[in-house]
């Protein structure tokens, strides 16, 4: 119990993932709790701190899709190794995975401050010279705190609410975990609360700050997650932090019109707010120095990464500002010159779920999106698609040449050579003695402004998003097909659908589905389409963990992830082979993270999770 209560109090003294929160002065003299919170200037920067407790994907270089069969790291003996082979508990966690001590703290943050808000004296200069200027703040510690408790319930399920500042001696310490019901009914109300406070937009040095439209997503994410299989299950029994109890679906329609109400989110002038970027652009864009085989009138899903300000984003990490740092941990050190990189790799598993350019999947598969095998190991070609597996960079859904480097591909003038060849040479991309998948990730870079030189030179912006536009699309599409019984008419579903495939410049789902043999009312069929379309769209923003978890689908998709082998002949042509490069450990008591054990062992109201 001690330890609980020490993470509760923590944040009197620090509030930043750095340790230089506003209140470590505190230990100097210089500033304490009652000077922070007499001081808008302080207040707000308090606030600001809550912020930085985000979690974004470019933390400790990583993204959390290395921990899928989308990903590998580079370096993979670090923690994702441990996510891999099933070695973490609920005494020995990957610094990665230690959310609860992390976000309860950052809520704890969220309560104090709005304890105090109210109390702050106001600054006629600039800080808080206005009652609305009060009132925006407080709501966007109300609508962050519900964040975190949400981000909360994807890892662990229900857990306890704490709405106020506990003292040592609170009984709250020894709260119980809140059900499914009560945490949906709490962080609901939260972000209904914040929205009809907040702002639809936040602009100038407050762009990156949470609004109106923010507390809705956070609503909608949440509400498809607890409709999803791992809570909305079949099996039938008591309600628990970690199951309804009985499966209702008319849950999916609640997460659905959640979805709706953020695609039709409007300002205060009833102009809407978000959109997809779309963006077409001349055929010359990204010079001879870098490769692109894709289609330039599907440049707008690249310009989200790499624009600052954009309607598709409800919220981003824009922590990197001006740089050139991401594109140099995705890059293999050969090109940078700067040591090795190329901290998350790409794996076959998630190149080979990108379609032809006409719309035809490339491989076989099963219904959880596996590829199926031949005799020889190799995944079956549809017959259909016209691909040829040793030509396998051709003729690709757009999206692909937009998230991938692979061989023979080109950047800054450098060309991709991560082949091994008969003569027993190695390509400057060939990885040895670390994860090795023949593939490197491209999304989020930007080839137009970085570039080579000795190294890797040039600036660009980089958005991480945290929330985006086609999150929401893809959350609509899915949680209506799930209400709508199967051979329903699916008109909506394949509405918005369509928006994020003409983006793509890809065909529309009923000429898709037509071409392929199957069904655009067949429920099973519109399920996978959508898994794989938002399996595509949202790759590494920390989407997929999650996804292949409440989907109850990680048993069937995690035990093998492969690479692609290329073998480089001495007549100077390649050998493409798919092999198995890892195997790894997927059980169901890894769909949510266990509880701290020092946690169950001080509370006896405390319950730990299913097989754990």
């Amino acid at each position: 119990m001690h330890r609980l209560k020490y993470l509760l109090l923590l944040l009197l003294f620090s509030c930043t993932k750095d340790g230089a929160g506003l209140l470590d002065k505190a230990e100097s003299g210089d500033l304490n709790e009652d000077r922070v919170f007499s001081n808008a200037k302080y207040t707000k920067e308090f606030l600001t701190d809550i912020y930085r407790r985000i979690p974004y994907g470019w933390d400790n270089n990583v993204y959390l899709d290395a921990a899928t069969d989308d990903g590998e790291s580079r370096p993979w003996w670090g923690w994702v190794n441990n996510v891999h082979v099933g070695a973490y508990n609920p005494t020995s966690l990957p610094d990665k995975f230690k959310r609860w001590a992390d976000y309860y703290a950052a809520i704890r943050a969220c309560n104090l401050f709005l304890s105090k808000i109210d109390n702050v004296p106001p600054d006629p200069e600039q800080y808080m010279s206005d009652e609305e200027i009060r009132t925006r703040l407080k709501y966007e510690a109300l609508c962050l705190r519900a964040f975190y408790y949400a981000e909360l319930v994807r890892w662990y399920g229900g857990v306890p609410i704490i709405t106020k500042v506990l003292q040592r001696d609170s009984p709250e310490l020894y709260s119980a975990r809140a059900n499914l019901a009560e945490v949906k009914e709490f962080i609901l109300a939260q972000c209904d609360t914040a929205a009809a406070h907040l702002p639809a937009r936040q602009t100038g040095i407050d762009y990156m700050r949470v609004t109106s439209g923010f507390a809705k997503a956070i609503k909608a994410r949440l509400l498809l997650h607890l409709a999803s299989p791992l809570f909305n299950g079949t099996t039938s029994g008591p309600a628990s932090p970690w199951s309804w109890g009985d499966y209702d679906v008319n849950r999916w329609k609640e997460a659905a019109d959640a979805a709706k109400a953020v695609i039709d989110h409007t300002d205060e002038n009833g102009a809407p707010v978000y959109n997809l970027v779309v963006k077409t652009e001349a055929n010359n864009y990204f010079g001879s120095k870098n490769s692109y085989p894709g289609s330039y009138k599907a440049m707008g899903w690249f310009n989200v990464f790499i624009t600052r300000v954009n309607p598709e984003i409800i919220l981003s990490y824009g922590k990197k500002g001006m740089t050139n740092e991401l594109d140099k941990w995705q890059l293999p050190g050969a090109m940078q010159k700067a040591g090795d990189a190329s901290y998350t790799l790409p794996t076959y598993n998630y190149a080979a779920c990108f379609e032809t350019k006409e719309g035809y999947p490339v491989y076989q598969t099963d219904d959880y999106g596996v590829p199926l095998l031949d005799g020889n190991g190799q995944f079956l070609v549809n017959p259909a698609s016209g691909f040829d597996p040793q030509h396998p960079y051709e003729n690709r859904d757009s999206r692909f040449y937009h998230s991938l480097w692979y061989n023979g591909s080109r950047f800054g003038g450098v060309t991709f050579n991560p082949w091994r060849s008969e003569d027993g040479s190695l390509g400057q991309e060939y990885l040895t003695g670390y994860g090795h998948t023949g593939l490197f990730l491209r999304k989020f870079m930007d080839p137009k402004n970085i570039s080579l030189n000795n190294g890797v030179t040039g600036q660009t912006n980089h958005n991480f998003p945290l929330y985006r536009f086609v999150e929401m699309l893809l959350s609509y599409a899915e949680a209506l097909n799930e209400y709508l019984p199967d051979g329903a008419a699916r008109t909506e579903v394949i509405s918005v659908l369509d928006q994020i495939r003409e983006r793509a410049d890809m065909p529309d789902v009923t000429e898709t589905f037509t071409k392929n043999g199957w069904n655009v009312n067949d429920q099973q069929q519109m399920r996978k389409f959508i898994r794989n379309e938002r399996r595509i769209e949202l790759a590494f923003e920390e989407h997929r963990f999650f996804d292949i978890r409440r989907w109850l689908i990680g048993e069937h998709t995690q035990k093998v992830v492969y690479e692609h082998d290329i073998f480089k002949k001495l007549d100077g042509t390649f050998e493409y082979t798919i092999k198995v490069w890892e195997r790894r450990v997927f059980q169901p008591r890894h769909n949510l993270l266990p509880l701290p054990q020092s946690e169950v062992n001080n509370n006896p109201n405390m319950q730990q999770n299913p097989g754990w």
